[in-house]
């Protein structure tokens, strides 16, 4: 294998991973936020790649339009997801297995509705970046969707960077993140933030499922793909810890097409499972320890 073969493996690897730490982020806000594991993370990054071909195939939309209104639909999926089950569960101090086997529910739910409207014949959309290579420099020739799925889910990432750092609301998520007890005495509205960060996380694994049709074909059982993928990603970057959430899946998808390149595509989901088990097994804390300062 020549350098720009490596090149283009490497740049194709990083913008899958892009997609994997899209929902891993999300699971990594929302654990954060209400000590919940969101099971059904992987079915919102299905749903979402329904709606963009409902909407760029059945209604001849253009990307540009149906991405934000796919956004929207979905963060309010994740509000209603919040204020349905996870509001009920804390009025109940329900114990964290009634809050797992709700998830689980939740999610076989979501895949029967998508089976309901959509069928289980694979889907596919067009291209909407283009099918001609771009030479980015001599012999590396690299897919234009490669560089625009890496520069949305880096612009996403980056808004929300901001979001949660310079900003009041971020401020408030924060602290409600941190102890929710503390952040309501100083008048924060802490429900509210736990329903916006459901809604966020939820649109985070929407833009993953937007982006993946360029890639995949979008079928049912790509919630599970994504949801293996997500839960791995932040087993290796640090479980609970966003900046490990989007490292875990960089470097999962690095791998897994290293992999699939020396070895063969046949095993990438061996590839998964073999990094999931070295992590539980040997770095359970994963790469990143997730750290919370505390001040008097």
């Amino acid at each position: 294998m020549n350098l720009a073969t490596f090149i283009q493996l490497l740049v194709g690897g990083i913008s899958i991973g892009a997609l994997y730490a899209l929902p891993a982020l999300g699971i990594s806000l929302i654990w954060n936020a209400a000590g919940v594991f969101n099971f059904a993370n992987g079915e919102f990054v299905m749903i979402s790649s329904y709606l963009m071909y409902s909407m760029l195939v059945g209604r001849k939309m253009p990307f540009l339009a149906a991405l934000p209104i796919t956004l929207c639909i979905m963060f309010f999926l994740g509000v209603a997801t919040e204020k349905t089950i996870v509001y009920t569960l804390r009025r109940q101090n329900a114990s964290p297995v009634k809050a797992l086997v709700s998830f689980i529910a939740l999610s076989i739910f979501l895949r029967n509705a998508a089976r309901f409207v959509w069928g289980t014949a694979p889907r596919t959309i067009p291209n909407p970046f283009g099918a001609k290579p771009i030479e980015m420099l001599p012999e590396v020739f690299i897919m234009p969707h490669a560089l625009w799925i890496l520069g949305i889910s880096l612009l996403m990432m980056a808004g929300l960077l901001v979001l949660f750092r310079w900003t009041k609301i971020g401020v408030a998520m924060r602290a409600t993140t941190q102890n929710r007890t503390v952040a309501a005495l100083m008048g924060v509205n802490t429900n509210r933030m736990v329903s916006l960060v459901f809604g966020l996380s939820s649109m985070v694994a929407a833009l993953a499922g937007a982006l993946s049709g360029a890639v995949f074909f979008i079928t049912l059982e790509m919630s599970v793909m994504f949801g293996l993928k997500a839960f791995t990603s932040n087993i290796i970057g640090g479980f609970g810890n966003p900046l490990g959430a989007i490292v875990g899946g960089l470097l999962l998808g690095v791998v897994e097409t290293l992999g699939a390149s020396f070895v063969s595509s046949h095993y990438k989901d061996v590839i998964t499972f073999s990094l999931l088990l070295f992590f539980l097994l040997f770095r359970p804390k994963g790469l990143f320890k997730l750290e919370i300062a505390e001040k008097l």
